[in-house]
């Protein structure tokens, strides 16, 4: 089972260093190891490569610079679909545990041959404060929900997806930051795919600098404001395109209004609704539709 790892960093070359480190160093190496570099700044990208070339079989590329989203595109479409069973994504602030990656093909050689191509694993990762966070289900508002039967969200720097899905879809590039892993997996559970829990899979955060620590608005933080935005955009996209019905996309727009505007007023930041909006991209969910209509009707035309 080949195994690949993609690393999307962003101006941390110390803790790149770390996580390569720690996953070259594994009883069991994966097959192939991506870097996507999504630093602004020259002289960084240069650094990053020069601790890249520390690891043979680690490839460096330039990041797209649009968002974690386009950053993971970036590292798994630069993996090979056809030398690639399973693709994990790992941050550069974390390391995996030297047994992570036998420990997933331990498990994936469990699960019958057929199914392991639609099966999703997902183990935990651990602060620096020994805290554990669970893979989860969604509740009907789009909050996560620890949980460890029947996960329908996977934690996202310990998960191996395979590889294949990735050759059908990708990360959703319209999500900025936030909930990108929760919406991921609502389209792979719709299209059949299944995640299971794994709790030998272990990462642990060496880190808790932010690359979203620039000002926020009120009392509400820059990093509140993306994960409010990507809430409301994937309530959205869940009960509008993915899993249709009307009752229930109103009823999570009525909700999340009333709350987020309880919520925003005890922060003294109700000014902050338009940033929301603007941040969430919500109107993109309207012109995708409209444009696969467009595309249906042209392609009615044509034939």
């Amino acid at each position: 089972m080949r195994i690949a790892a993609c690393i999307t960093t962003r101006n941390r070359s110390q803790q790149l260093d770390a996580c390569l480190k720690a996953l070259w160093s594994s009883t069991v190496k994966p097959n192939s190891v991506v870097v996507s570099d999504d630093s602004q700044d020259v002289e960084v990208q240069q650094t990053n490569l020069e601790v890249v070339q520390k690891y043979p079989g680690t490839i460096y590329i330039i990041g797209p610079k649009r968002g974690v989203c386009a950053n993971r595109n970036n590292a798994v479409n630069a993996t090979s679909a056809l030398e690639t069973d399973f693709v994990a994504f790992i941050d550069d602030d974390l390391c995996v545990e030297p047994d992570f990656m036998k420990n997933a093909i331990a498990r994936y050689s469990e699960i019958p041959k057929e199914e392991r191509k639609y099966s999703i694993l997902t183990g935990i990762s651990m602060d620096t404060q020994g805290e554990k966070l669970l893979p989860s289900k969604l509740s009907f508002q789009g909050h996560f929900c620890a949980t460890e039967e029947n996960p329908e969200t996977v934690v996202i720097h310990a998960a191996l997806f395979p590889r294949q899905f990735f050759s059908q879809e990708q990360w959703d590039e319209d999500i900025y930051f936030g909930y990108e892993d929760a919406e991921l997996c609502l389209r792979a559970i719709k299209y059949g795919y299944k995640i299971l829990s794994c709790p030998e899979l272990q990462v642990k955060v060496k880190s808790t600098d932010s690359v979203l620590d620039a000002p926020g608005i009120g009392g509400v933080s820059n990093y509140e404001l993306h994960i409010e935005a990507a809430r409301l955009y994937v309530g959205i996209k869940r009960y509008k395109n993915l899993f249709p019905n009307l009752i229930k996309l109103i009823a999570f727009l009525s909700i999340y209004f009333v709350q987020m505007s309880g919520y925003l007023l005890k922060r003294k930041a109700i000014h902050a609704w338009p940033e929301i909006i603007r941040r969430s991209r919500i109107q993109l969910l309207w012109q995708q539709k409209n444009i696969s209509q467009a595309e249906a009707s042209s392609s009615v035309i044509i034939s």
